[in-house]
């Protein structure tokens, strides 16, 4: 097997040092990303699309088009704007022998975004200016030739470990790696540990017990962090209050969401906004 540890560093180096926003969508059936420790990799982190993926149908919908992005990768990389205006240079995810998912590096403004976030605000009963807002902070892209001395090792890597693992198919995804990918998709929602046993057919014995086995927290915390690293995106690249960010990620309550940010973050909301600026 091919060391999963070190395409896990490479991608971190290039969303630390290289300040690229990276995502893995295996498509078809497969267990090394979604098993291997690389699922922490499959959702968007660039601030306009976590505030979009606070609204379940929009979250879904981007979801559904994957196999259309899929289906246009097999021809090799390109660069372009998905359906709410945000631009992503797109790489496939090869087994060897098929193309089973793509890689995306998003998180762009693209010139003639104005149509794509009139018609998703309005498709999706979205703020407009909130939208417009946000989208304002994403950056400029790179040229894809930047991209590509960087991202084409990753392809390589990531191939290499399928091979190296027998194809795709390397065995049927487990129950706690289904249960982390829908807590991933689905955190910003109201859902609680009930929704995951009754989604999943488990009791809550089991699901906590081995929630906390595979992630050294409870499901409580895993959630709570997910919905503080998105907090702390739109407060760094947003201007929408405490209290819209606080229901947009996924708390009911600003005062308690607040409270619970100090206790993570080690400052309040609007002073963690204020050191970023």
């Amino acid at each position: 097997m091919y060391p999963i540890e070190k395409i896990r560093n490479y991608i971190l180096f290039l969303k630390k040092k290289c300040d690229l926003s990276i995502t893995l969508h295996p498509i078809k059936k497969e267990t090394l990303i979604g098993g291997g420790g690389l699922m922490e990799f499959n959702i968007h982190d660039n601030s306009y699309c976590i505030y979009l993926k606070t609204f379940p149908e929009v979250q879904r919908h981007c979801i559904d088009r994957q196999h259309r992005v899929l289906e246009k990768c097999k021809g090799g990389s390109f660069g372009g704007c998905c359906f709410a205006g945000c631009f992503e240079y797109v790489y496939p995810i090869s087994n060897g022998t098929e193309v089973i998912g793509f890689i995306s590096v998003g998180g762009y403004g693209c010139r003639d975004a104005e149509p794509y976030i009139a018609a998703t605000a309005k498709k999706y009963s979205i703020p407009k200016e909130s939208l417009k807002q946000i989208y304002k902070t994403l950056k400029t892209p790179p040229s894809k030739e930047e991209i590509d001395a960087l991202l084409l090792p990753l392809c390589d890597m990531l191939e290499l470990a399928y091979i190296k693992s027998g194809g795709a198919d390397t065995g049927d995804e487990t129950l706690i790696d289904k249960v982390l990918r829908y807590v991933k998709r689905y955190h910003t929602c109201n859902i609680t540990l009930d929704d995951i046993c009754k989604q999943f057919s488990c009791s809550r014995f089991y699901i906590s017990h081995v929630f906390k086995k595979t992630t050294q927290k409870t499901f409580r915390e895993y959630l709570t962090g997910l919905r503080i690293e998105d907090a702390k995106s739109l407060l760094r690249h947003s201007e929408l209050s405490i209290t819209e960010i606080a229901f947009s990620v996924g708390f009911n309550d600003s005062n308690y969401f607040s409270s619970v940010f100090k206790e993570h973050v080690g400052l309040s909301p609007r002073a963690y906004r204020s050191q970023g600026k």
